[in-house]
This record gives C-alpha cells, sequence and structure tokens, in this order.
C-alpha cells in the first residue's frame, strides 16, 4: 500500500494530510485480518483522499484508535498481520525522519504554558492524563519526541524564559543543544529528576545564559566529592548562574562580555608618582645590595623590632633539585597541615627574620628585571616585586623567579622599614630566564660591598639615600674623600651645582 501524503494532523508549511473516517471503517471488522487487497480496496472506495505536492510516495500509516497519521520514508510494511500499536507506533518513530508531533502533543504544551511568565512545565509529561486518555506517551528521552518538541517551541513561544523538563527519564541532552539558538532567552532550565550521568552532558548547553538550573537526583551530581566542586564545576559551563538546585550562589565575579577579549598588555612598575618611583628605587637597590653580598646581617636596619617574614615554595615542582634548598623552611599551608609547623616557620621579630636571611641560599639579583607595584605610598607602604634571582654560577638550572610583598612603615631616618615580608620562590619560565641578566652587571668593585666593613655599608647607603646618587657612585665619592662623610658631602654640593655630575649617577 503506498500514496503521496505528508504528516500531520496541522498544517506543516504547504504540504497536508487530508483523511476522514477510514479508521471507523476498519474497526467494524471486529478485530479480522485484512489481506493486502483488501486493504488497498477500502483505501480506493473511502470517501477519502491523501493529497499532497510531494514528488516521491510515502507509506502512511493510520492509528485507528486515535486517529494520528504516521509518516516514514517509503519501504515495504507487511499485509495481512495486525501489529500491536504499543510496539509498531515506536518503532516507526525511531525510523522516521519527520518529527512525531501529533496535534494532542501541542494541546497539552499549550495548557501547561504560562503566558504571564513566559514559562513551560513539560514535568513528566509522558503521564500527563490527556495524552494517557488517548493512548499517546510522549517519552523525551526519545530523539524524534524531543525534536518535535523543541519545534513545537520554536514554531510558537521563541520567547520562553523558563524550561522545566524534570521527571522525563532524559539520559543525553543533544538534541536540547538547539535551544541555545532557538530559544535565546531561556533563563531557567530544570533538569532534575533525569537519567543524565555525566556532567560532559551541559557542555552542550554551555550557550546559554542560564541563572537559574536545576539538576538535582541525577547520577552526575554524586560524581563529586563535595558540594563545593559540584557548583565550581557546573558554574564553570554557565558563569551567570545564580541558583543552583534551589540554592542561592554568591554573585559572580567576572567579566560580563560575549565576545574573546584581549587584555591590555602589561605596563610594567606602578609607584604612584616620580617621588615615590626614586624614593622606593633608591630602598629597593640598598636593600638587595646588601641581600647579595653575603652577608646580610647588614639587614637589621631595615625589618622592624616586631617583623614578620614567612617563605613559600609550590607544591608541585618539575624540578625539585632547584628548589630543594628551600623545601625545610617554606611555609606553604597546602603542604604544612600542623599548626604547630606552621607557627614555627612563621619568623617574629626582626633578629629571627635575619638569621633566616642568613641561612638561604647566596643569591645575585637581575636589578633590571624589578617590576615594582606599589599599592599605596603613604604613612604605611606596600610594595610587591616580582623579580628575578640566580645563584652565583649563574646556569640555568639554577635561575629562579619570585614574587615578593613588603609591607613598610616610616623609619626614623625618614627611611623605610619593613614590618611584613612575604617571600614566594620558584623556578623561573624559558621567557623569563632569556630575559634574565641581559643588562651588563656593574663591576664587583662599585656595586659589590663584600670587602667593607658593616659600618661602611651603613655609611654608603646613608650617603646614597642623601644625594640620590647610586651605591656605586656613593661608594667612590666616600672612598675619595676617605670616608669622611661631611667631606664627601661637601665636596658632592659642589660638584653637583657645577653640573659635573653625569645624569647616571643618579637613581631614576
Amino acid at each position: 500500500m503506498s500514496c503521496s501524503a505528508i504528516l500531520l494532523g496541522e498544517n506543516l508549511g504547504k504540504e497536508t494530510a487530508v483523511w476522514t473516517e477510514i479508521g471507523d471503517e476498519a474497526e467494524e471488522e471486529d478485530g479480522e485480518d485484512l489481506s493486502e487487497e483488501e486493504i488497498e480496496a477500502k483505501l480506493a472506495g473511502s470517501k477519502s483522499r491523501c493529497v499532497s505536492s510531494h514528488s516521491h510516495l510515502v507509506n502512511l500509516l493510520c492509528d485507528w484508535s486515535n486517529r494520528i497519521p504516521i509518516c516514514l520514508p517509503c519501504q515495504q510494511i507487511p499485509h495481512g498481520t495486525k501489529y500491536d500499536k504499543k510496539w509498531l507506533v515506536p518503532a516507526l518513530q525511531d525510523i522516521c525522519s519527520i518529527p512525531y508531533t501529533p496535534i494532542q502533543v501541542s494541546q497539552c504544551m499549550s495548557k501547561r504554558f504560562d503566558c504571564s511568565q513566559q514559562a513551560l512545565d513539560l514535568k513528566s509529561i509522558h503521564t500527563d492524563p490527556d495524552l494517557v486518555s488517548r493512548d499517546i506517551k510522549v517519552v523525551l528521552n526519545r530523539k524524534t519526541n524531543m525534536e518535535a518538541v523543541i519545534k513545537i517551541i520554536e514554531g510558537n513561544i521563541p520567547q520562553l524564559t523558563s524550561l522545566n523538563l524534570s521527571h522525563n527519564c532524559i539520559q543525553r541532552l543533544d538534541e536540547l543543544s538547539e535551544l541555545v539558538t532557538k530559544v535565546p532567552h531561556l533563563k531557567v532550565l530544570n533538569l532534575s529528576h533525569n537519567d543524565l550521568k555525566s556532567e560532559h552532558e551541559l557542555d552542550k548547553l554551555k550557550g546559554l545564559k542560564l541563572v537559574e538550573l536545576w539538576l538535582v537526583r541525577n547520577p552526575l551530581c554524586d560524581l563529586f566529592k563535595d558540594p563545593s566542586s559540584y557548583v565550581s564545576a557546573v558554574r564553570q559551563k554557565f558563569p551567570r548562574l545564580l541558583k543552583l538546585d534551589g540554592n542561592d550562589l554568591p554573585p559572580h565575579i567576572g567579566f560580563d562580555v560575549d565576545t574573546p577579549t584581549t587584555l591590555p598588555p602589561c605596563k610594567g612598575s606602578c609607584f604612584g608618582s616620580d617621588d615615590a618611583k626614586v624614593y622606593i628605587q633608591r630602598f629597593l637597590q640598598q636593600y638587595y645590595s646588601v641581600y647579595d653580598s653575603g652577608d646580610r646581617q647588614s639587614l637589621l636596619g631595615a625589618y622592624h623590632d616586631e617583623a614578620l617574614f614567612s617563605l613559600t615554595t609550590p607544591c608541585n615542582v618539575q624540578n625539585p633539585s632547584g628548589l630543594r634548598e628551600y623545601f625545610k623552611d617554606s611555609r606553604n599551608l597546602k603542604r604544612t597541615k600542623d599548626s604547630t609547623m606552621r607557627f614555627r616557620l612563621l619568623k617574629h621579630t626582626r633578629l629571627n627574620v635575619v638569621a633566616l636571611l642568613n641561612e638561604l641560599p647566596k643569591t645575585q639579583h637581575d636589578i633590571t628585571s624589578f617590576t615594582v607595584d606599589v599599592n599605596a605610598y603613604t604613612v604605611s607602604s606596600r610594595l610587591i616585586c616580582h623579580t628575578l634571582i640566580v645563584v652565583d654560577d649563574k646556569s640555568k638550572e639554577s635561575i629562579r623567579a619570585f614574587s615578593r610583598v613588603f609591607i613598610t612603615v616610616p623609619a626614623v631616618d625618614s627611611g623605610l622599614c619593613i614590618i611584613n615580608d612575604q617571600l614566594f620562590i620558584r623556578m623561573a619560565t624559558t621567557k623569563e630566564i632569556s630575559r634574565a641578566f641581559v643588562a651588563p652587571v656593574p663591576p664587583p668593585s662599585s656595586s659589590q660591598v663584600p670587602t667593607l666593613t658593616a659600618p661602611q655599608q651603613e655609611v654608603v647607603s646613608t650617603f646614597s639615600l642623601k644625594s640620590g646618587m647610586k651605591l656605586e657612585w656613593s661608594l667612590k665619592c666616600l672612598q675619595d674623600n676617605e670616608w669622611d662623610l661631611n667631606k664627601a658631602a661637601h665636596i658632592f654640593t659642589q660638584l653637583k651645582t657645577a653640573g659635573k655630575i653625569p645624569d647616571v649617577a643618579f637613581m631614576k
């Protein structure tokens, strides 16, 4: 049996199936099996005819009891044998490329739609009384049924903002991915009490700008070790989410942009003002000249009596040998769980701080690689330094990078006094290594002070602070004047007034 016809109870474009009481005539046979010839004779003699503009032939099967026409590609259907409708209809749906959308489904969805809220409630739609009474079972876990429902939504309520699909035995979300383009205003989606087994199914909905999502009572919820990891994983897929499974989430911190945005390039150091720049650069140069000298005892003057210091290294280190000397003093809270050990590794008072600094490996800092951020330059100043350090041999394996936070307060001599020092050390990246120590390092006779006594180092630092000159130039001036501070200051004033001191001698 074949005829040129198309699906289905409602007008779908130009193609409409026209049929009448064929089902009633068939029912009068009282369950009698019909042969192929008898079926064709009844169809040929009926008052209705199937009309369509289709150029190819299709088979039209009618469910006599409910009068639901089903269209499928032209295939050979056996005649003379009755098939149970509960088996036959789903079987035909599975092989049919055209969505199965009886009029009753549209009517049922219409009753479940709240126009005032733009909300559609399809909870347990397979048990809907209107459909069950007509022996129609809409299973949303079936591909053709879900496609049909989405098509109805797209054609009638594309402004939908809330959709409830709970209690529908849904296992996959492939068809729901079309909601991203077909229902772009959807904000609330309820997928609770279904059979979603993997969080990766949610990736198919990532384009939705959801603010509320329900996933409770799905197998995937049991895959997370704790609620925080569950919330984090879901929020990565839906960053605008404000409510999950009925629970309010903290506001999301991020950039509300739809298109990929390139961050502006780093601008380097930030000092806040030129005066602060000169003052802080001078402080850092003095500090690290002593730090790299080999005798760090002179740093006592740089720390407050009640100073605190902590050292941290990464938990997962690809090259542990490069940081091995720092491990024993590392206060990484992810690795150090014991509270007593945490307290012991936190160094308190300047004597304990400098004592630990003296035990750390010898270093040489690349001053030109410093990036300094000054959060505030007021009564107390906070410096964040991202720099590079290297062990004496300057081998690539020994180059390390670090971040350091100094919180300072004014010192008695108008300088800065460190009250809190946090040092984080890691191995340098390949890019950082390539840029390290590119600028020439000053000769040891001018910039290094390991041969000077502690009082001489203090005099050099004081003269550099007062004059504004670099340490090597301050040292030369003092040496030329036999370490007489007053005489060196007098000569410096004369030369500066005469313009005989080059600009390179001063801190920039």
